[in-house]
């Protein structure tokens, strides 16, 4: 592989190449308010929502914990509770040691619980460690939440990183690399009425006019209601999904693969003792509801939206939609059903047996001290509650019989045919998630059946990449490159590896890629490509390769207070040759976390700029504990005989 020296732009010139893929809209946001000016009704019901209450200011109002409790003791720690006529408090000394006293600005949640945020010196907004639980009506500790036997030292969660975009509307993160600082700002607390229904500026103007409109209302406003099924789900989905935002500022209509790639289980651990999913690829952690809808046959059969069962969508609250609990909605679709519900169910109308909900959306998915109903809308299959420890709908409610019965009471009923699907995928992504090779055939048959959906065919993909030297997973793999489905595309271009002996033949599959209309495709294509060791195209190839290098860069400026996030832009940064820019990533990753072992790839970045007396020292004060100690010793004995080709380890 060759390397160019290329010079860094400084940065107003990088954030204009940024801003020239995706040129701003001429419609602009106008906030909540200048809805409700017409919108009176509908918006009093969405004020009364959770959605408008998501993050909000600590008020009396809306403050629910017990502040008059004193000191409370979490995990080993004291808290100390105050409310005065100035505001809410905690005192803690888990940050720094010391005591510091915290004025309480927002409040995250309002139903089941209740976190307090307070804001940093440095702009950090942060929850602090006391998290009222509105049910139980106790403190707790919220690394209770995740991780509530092991979690030691300090750990904090900072709100305007790790929970970006979701909680308020038109959320500015604005870290500043050079201080390490935020100055996050937002327009409006909680999802406001254009995080559903796009920028409302076109639409407040038409409607101000006296006159009434010659060809009817215009068209200057988004209704998800009117959205085919995949855009309506997906304006839920910017925020109801488990994903990598890679370009900010989704909009209600646009294409959800443009901006997120989703996270799905065949890139997570395969140790992880709390995973994101059950084995069988159905969603097992909160907040990710989108994806349980589109691997449902509700949704890839019936077209079936979110806003198919939650019909006032100004208000999702389940304890003010009861029609939600009930078999009306699922009747509207399943109607043979209803003319002999016992006949389906073998269990008594009235019982729970026969509600749709409880075996079809059992409570599966574990959220916050609290179980919610699984989106997927399967059916139960006891077999891989036996072989994978899912659980089933069967025995959530008889829990004093066994798998096995719950296998033979189904079998009597219905036969087996109707499960086979769902064990033979728990099969093939367990036995993938573990290396097993005999998972690739099953795993190809899971990939080329688009009756799967994108969800369930990306992860195949994303399973076979670990065998992708097997010449049965590259033959998949490179197929999947122009399969009709964006995320099938995505995954066969981050999965496919060509081995030795055809790195030019994947080249060549993955050039036709950078015109793909879908954006998170093209930058993909575009990181696969400099992986492979790409750094120029010819002609018109190569000017759509810099465009799709562009969003990338793009997600790493998103990413800039995320240090792993540098380093792994660095390293493409590398790749590409640009060595210069690719210190300053490591260099910046070192900054935000001084724990980031990324001193073995600052060294390379100068090391190959020729700066060899300084990536010399820095390679000499790696210690043994580093992971790259090994690899750094080869490199400085490579600088001592002055040769040698630096790569990327």
């Amino acid at each position: 592989m060759s390397h160019t020296s290329v010079t860094m732009p400084n940065r107003a010139t990088l954030f204009l190449l940024l801003a020239l893929p995706f040129a701003a809209s001429a419609q602009t946001y106008v906030g909540s308010a200048a809805c409700a000016t017409c919108h009176a009704q509908v918006h009093k019901t969405f004020v009364e929502s959770r959605h408008s209450k998501m993050v909000q200011p600590a008020t009396p109002q809306g403050v629910i914990g017990d502040f008059s409790r004193g000191t409370v003791r979490l995990r080993g720690s004291d808290f100390t509770l105050r409310k005065t006529a100035s505001g809410y408090y905690i005192t803690e000394s888990y940050l720094t040691g010391k005591p510091w006293k915290h004025k309480i600005l927002y409040t995250l949640g309002n139903r089941r619980m209740q976190h307090y945020l307070t804001k940093l010196p440095d702009g950090r907004i942060v929850l602090l460690p006391p998290t009222w639980d509105n049910v139980r009506k106790q403190w707790f500790h919220n690394l209770e939440i995740d991780d509530p036997e092991e979690a030691p030292g300090v750990q904090v969660q900072l709100w305007n990183k790790s929970c970006y975009s979701c909680h308020v509307s038109r959320e500015e993160k604005n870290f500043d690399f050079d201080k390490i600082t935020y100055n996050t700002k937002w327009q409006d607390f909680g999802i406001n009425c254009e995080r559903c229904h796009g920028p409302g500026s076109d639409h407040v103007a038409d409607y101000s006019i006296p006159t009434p409109f010659p060809g009817g209302p215009p068209k200057d406003i988004v209704n998800p209601a009117r959205l085919d099924p995949v855009r309506s789900t997906q304006v839920c989905a910017q925020c109801h999904s488990f994903r990598d935002m890679w370009v900010d500022n989704f909009k209600a209509g646009d294409n959800y693969y443009d901006h997120f790639l989703p996270i799905l289980d065949s890139g997570l651990p395969a140790d992880d003792e709390d995973p994101a999913y059950w084995a069988d690829g159905r969603t097992r952690r909160f907040s990710n509801d989108a994806f349980g809808l589109w691997q449902s046959e509700c949704f890839l059969k019936g077209k079936a939206t979110c806003i198919t069962c939650h019909v006032t969508p100004h208000n999702t609250n389940v304890d003010v939609n009861p029609q939600l609990e009930t078999n009306g909605i699922c009747l509207q679709c399943h109607s043979a059903i209803g003319k002999d519900i016992a006949a389906h169910t073998h269990h008594l109308v009235a019982s729970q047996g026969s509600s749709c909900v409880e075996c079809h959306m059992p409570r599966t998915v574990l959220s916050i001290k609290a179980q919610i109903r699984d989106h997927s809308m399967s059916i139960p299959v006891p077999e891989n509650t036996i072989n994978h420890g899912i659980p089933n709908a069967c025995n959530n409610c008889h829990t004093d019989k066994t798998p096995q019965w719950a296998v033979a009471a189904m079998n009597n009923w219905w036969g087996s045919k109707s499960r086979q699907k769902l064990i033979a995928r728990a099969d093939a992504f367990d036995a993938a998630k573990h290396g097993d090779a005999s998972s690739v055939d099953k795993l190809i048959a899971l990939l080329s059946d688009p009756a799967n959906g994108s969800l369930v065919r990306g992860n195949a993909a994303g399973y076979l990449g670990k065998f992708a030297q097997d010449p049965r997973a590259f033959l998949a793999l490179s197929s999947a490159l122009t399969d009709s489905d964006p995320l099938v595309r995505i995954m066969g271009a981050r999965e496919i590896q060509p081995g030795a002996s055809n790195p030019a033949t994947v080249a060549k599959e993955l050039v036709p890629l950078l015109r793909d209309p879908v954006a998170i495709v093209r930058a993909t294509a575009a990181v696969a490509l400099v992986g492979l060791g790409v750094q120029k195209l010819p002609g018109e190839d190569g000017l759509k390769f810099e465009q799709a290098k562009e969003i990338y860069y793009q997600r790493a400026h998103l990413d800039g207070d995320d240090a792993g996030q540098q380093v792994a832009a660095g390293k493409f940064y590398f790749l590409e040759g640009k060595y210069d820019r690719a210190a300053d990533a490591f260099r910046e990753s070192m900054r935000i976390d001084p724990a980031m072992p990324a001193q073995y790839y600052l060294a390379m970045s100068l090391a190959q700029q020729g700066q060899l007396d300084k990536a010399s020292a820095i390679l000499a004060s790696i210690s043994r504990n580093d992971p790259q100690y090994k690899a750094a010793q080869q490199l400085l004995s490579q600088i001592k005989k002055k040769g040698g080709k630096f790569v990327v380890r």
